[in-house]
């Protein structure tokens, strides 16, 4: 007998033989409930891991670009945070209070703390003149100083050491000396250790002001200016940069990066190579700050100073040391 099938109208099949009038009804499969299937926890588990992938890849990434930044320098920044200013009456014609209010908010603790630390004068770092370079020195005072010192004054350029503790016999004199020949001093850090000094807002300030409080009775001269270790911004520093610079400044002090580098840093870089990365990175600079070290190691850096002053000098550079009037020089985040 032949049969045929035909799709009811109830969502079943029916079966008819041909000469009767028998049928036969069989119920259509029901749907495949995804939900709480193993297809479903598969798919969980595979989404889970990627999240477990990605996050920790993007933030990686995230620090990689932070910790990088200060490869990509400014020539002249105004500071990232500037002086606080006064607090102002409310606007008398909208009746905003976001001024009052903030203004009557209780400050952070951290600002009373030392409450000595200040730069002598108010913050006015506008002046910019051109054609000028600021030779700065960091993480002395070392035997290299005396050297450093030598050449300078042989060559009639004044220039900036960012200095850190006086840790050697003779380095509270080797202060004196930078002082007494006309140069700037700023300040480095006292301990020169990055997890340290950035762990909190408050070991911060307190490394810095020993720092200022040494520099202060070695030379009698209170410091203006300064430098964090490790540039303004580094993955030590990235999340609370902007808090401690604009801290440092409400206090008047002028923070200071650079835009030329040596790359000093690097004991395999000889004398004519820190010559060349100076020349270079100055190409197209109306004014330099240059990096570059005072410590124990750096020979290469004192070999290199007398040519990096002569050739600049050729080009129609002048030096001078930083002031507290300098416009500051800084990095900017990725």
């Amino acid at each position: 007998m032949a049969g045929k099938i035909e799709k009811a109208p109830a969502h079943s099949l029916v079966f008819k033989e041909s000469g009767t009038a028998a049928s036969h009804t069989v119920p259509a499969a029901a749907p495949s409930k995804y939900i709480g299937s193993i297809r479903f926890f598969k798919n969980l588990i595979f989404l889970s891991i990627c999240v477990l992938i990605a996050v920790p890849c993007s933030l990686a990434v995230k620090y990689y670009r932070i910790a990088s930044a200060p490869q990509e320098p400014v020539s002249d920044a105004a500071p990232v945070v500037p002086p606080a200013a006064e607090p102002t009456a409310p606007d008398a014609e909208t009746g905003s209070k976001d001024t009052a209010d903030a203004a009557s908010e209780e400050p952070p603790a951290y600002q009373s703390l030392y409450p000595d630390f200040h730069a002598p004068q108010p913050y006015g770092a506008t002046e910019r003149i051109e054609k000028v370079v600021y030779l700065t020195f960091s993480d002395g005072p070392s035997e290299r100083t005396d050297e450093i010192l030598a050449i300078l004054a042989e060559k009639d350029v004044k220039a900036t050491f960012f200095v850190v503790g006086c840790n050697e016999e003779g380095d509270e004199q080797r202060l004196r000396n930078i002082a007494a020949q006309g140069h700037t001093i700023g300040m480095h850090s006292y301990t020169h250790d990055y997890a340290a000094i950035y762990a909190s807002m408050e070991s911060f300030l307190g490394d810095f002001y020993q720092n200022f409080q040494e520099i202060l009775n070695a030379t009698g001269v209170a410091p203006t200016v300064f430098r964090l270790p490790g540039g303004s911004i580094n993955i030590y520093n990235a999340a609370v940069y902007r808090k401690l610079i604009g801290e440092m400044v409400r206090r008047d002090f002028v923070p200071f990066d650079a835009n030329v580098s040596t790359e000093d840093v690097d004991s395999q870089n000889t004398a004519e190579k820190l010559v060349e990365n100076v020349l270079r990175d100055m190409s197209g600079l109306t004014r330099g700050v240059v990096q570059l070290h005072d410590s124990v190691s750096k020979t290469s850096t004192v070999e290199a100073l007398p040519t990096i002053i002569d050739r600049l000098r050729e080009q129609g550079y002048s030096f001078m040391a930083i002031t507290p009037e300098t416009m500051p020089v800084l990095f900017v985040s990725g």
